[in-house]
Order: structure tokens, then sequence, then C-alpha cells
């Protein structure tokens, strides 16, 4: 309201209304203010308890990683102290935001989910190296997280970000493990890389498409010496291996559902969780020397 029609408020006259009943309007003023501080309340109770209840805490924070200066959120559990934490890397042209859905269930399940923007759009090789970095930082005790063993450490990629991580858990021996979601490789050095995992390996995989090079990722996961499985998604679109995803993957490489993004990512965190627990009771010894 404007202060000509405040003004304009004030100056008119009383009504007959509010003459002859001023207790009542008084009484009406008295109601409406106890009404307002009654949903007051109900709001900051409301808003407090869902604080409560939230299985996750949020933070960014800005990291150099190969050169460039990176954002990094960082989704930590609130219930228990981390199982362990997993480095998410998003696909071409993508960006961290894109696996926020995958973060927050991570850390419900009571790992700690790191998802960096990658600097480079073409050069997979550079975003490996990043994300080789970006693991030695955790296990120092990076980014406000307490420093990370590497074998609790996990390394999961979806689509190009499937290759960089690769490339960067081949460099990683002792990893907890590495989750391919839908990964693409046009080159060939994503199997190469994958030859020399030490780690066990997860693949999910949606419906071949130009996407994700007609199944391309299915030559990575026989790569793998490792491999726990390699699970085609029925039914899944290459966007169902992020989220929230937008309209633009879904005009590109088809269209995706709630169900079926729920779907790829518990399968996600459950390769998580299993990683973590096989690793939590592998002996040290069963490491082969060569992949020191």
């Amino acid at each position: 309201m404007s202060g000509s029609q405040r003004s304009s408020v004030r100056s008119r006259p009383m009504t007959a209304y509010a003459a002859v009943l001023p207790g009542r309007r008084a009484g009406a003023n008295l109601a409406q203010q106890l009404l307002r501080f009654s949903l007051s309340i109900a709001f900051l109770f409301c808003a407090t308890a869902a604080a409560q209840s939230a299985p996750f805490l949020l933070h960014s924070e800005i990291v150099e990683l190969d050169g460039h200066d990176l954002r990094v959120d960082i989704y930590e559990p609130i219930a228990e102290p981390s199982d362990g934490v997993a480095i998410v890397a998003h696909g071409f042209t993508r960006s961290r935001e894109r696996h926020r859905d995958l973060g927050q269930a991570l850390a419900a399940a009571g790992v700690t989910a790191v998802i960096p923007d990658l600097p480079y759009i073409l050069n997979h090789w550079g975003n490996g190296a990043a994300i080789e970095e970006l693991a030695h930082r955790l296990e120092a005790g990076a980014l406000g997280v307490p420093p990370t063993e590497r074998s609790r450490l996990v390394l999961i990629g979806t689509s190009a970000g499937g290759l960089a991580t690769v490339l960067a858990a081949a460099k990683l021996p002792d990893l907890a493990g590495w989750i391919g979601l839908d990964p693409v490789d046009r080159t060939g050095s994503g199997v190469q890389a994958a030859s020399r995992l030490n780690a066990p390996a997860v693949v999910l995989l949606a419906e071949p498409s130009a996407c994700n090079l007609f199944g391309s990722g299915r030559s990575i996961a026989r790569a793998a010496p490792g491999l726990l499985r390699s699970t085609a998604l029925r039914g899944a679109s290459h966007c169902d291996f992020e989220g929230p995803t937008n309209k633009f993957c879904q005009r590109v490489c088809g269209g995706s559902s709630s169900e079926m993004q729920l779907r790829a990512r518990e399968a996600t965190v459950d390769a998580v969780m299993e990683m973590l627990r096989s690793s939590a009771s592998r002996p040290t010894d069963d490491v082969p020397e060569s992949a020191h």
C-alpha cells in the first residue's frame, strides 16, 4: 500500500457500523492478531520439525582442481557419522545440480556425497585428473570432510562422467569401488582404464541410444576385472540416471520418468553400500601387488 493510500484510509470517516459497534470491531482485530500469532507459531514449529527430520546437511565449497576453481556440493548425513564418501561426476555439458537427488539419497543412507562441477566439456582426461585430485584432497581431509581412507571412497559417474571417473579410478588403487551410470566411451580409453581397475565395479545401463553411443558402457563393463554386475534397466533412458533432469536432456536423449529415476537411484545407493560393506571386510593382503 502506498503512502497516499495509507493517508486516505486514515482520513476516511468512521462508518456507521464501526460507530455503533466499537467493541465488536476491537474484538475482531484481537481475533485476527491471535490468528496471525497462532499461524506464526505453527509455521515455526513445522519449519523446525522439517529441519530436524532432514537426513542431510548441504554445504558448497570452491576448490581448485586441475588449475580451475570449481564449485563442489557436499551432502553429509546428520543422523550418525558418515560410513564413507562417494564422489559423483556429472555428464557431458551437465552440472553438479543434476545429481542433487542422488546426493540427498546417499546422505540419507549414511554416505557423504561430494559432487563437483567438472572443469572441461570435451577433455575427459582432464576431468579424470580433476577427480583424481579431488580424491587425494578428501584423503587429506578437505572440504570440511574428515580424512577419508581410499578404501572408504567410491567413484560414481554418469555418461561422460562415467568415463572420467573410470580414468581416475584406474589411477587410484584400493578404492571401495567404481560405479558407471550409463557410461559413454567414444575413444576406447574407458575400456583400457577399466581393464586396470583393481576395485569392484558396477555398471547400470539405459536402453541403447545415440546419447550412450548405443550401449558403449557394455564394453567398459566387460573390461573390468572386478565387475560385480552390469545391469540394463529396461525402459530407462539416458536421462534417468540424473535427477533432477530437464527438458533439454529429454528432448535429445529420450523421455524420463520419476519412477525410473528412483529405480536407478536406489540401485546406485545399494551398490555404494555393498561396496563399502565389502571394503570394510576386505583384507589389505587381497590387493594385488601390481596395483600399487
